[in-house]
């Protein structure tokens, strides 16, 4: 599946929903993850202090990627040390992203 430039909708397990940006797709181990940005609908500031910078307490959603004969779909990474070899790799593709430029 191709999720460039896509709005993802993630529904938890309560049922509640939350739209996400596509930012990246990491391979770590053989096994790939989707890197998400939760979409804030009604501010254009973090949440987290008041200093009205979108991007400062920004925080992604890693989600696997499993695979079941053709279909694709996401499930949560339970294991910390797992999320943060995904983190890692997000981060260092778009620091070799940035020395492109």
């Amino acid at each position: 599946m191709d999720y460039e430039n896509e709005i993802i909708e993630l529904t938890g397990e309560n049922g509640d929903s939350i739209k996400c940006e596509y930012l990246d797709t990491v391979l770590v181990d053989d096994s790939e993850y989707v890197v998400l940005l939760p979409l804030v609908e009604d501010s254009g500031c973090c949440d987290s202090c008041d200093c009205e910078d979108d991007e400062c307490a920004a925080e992604v959603i890693i989600m696997k990627i499993e695979k079941n004969g053709e279909e694709e779909y996401l499930v949560p990474v339970e294991d910390e040390d797992e999320l943060e070899r995904a983190f890692k790799a997000f981060q260092d593709q778009i620091d070799e992203e940035d020395e492109d430029i």
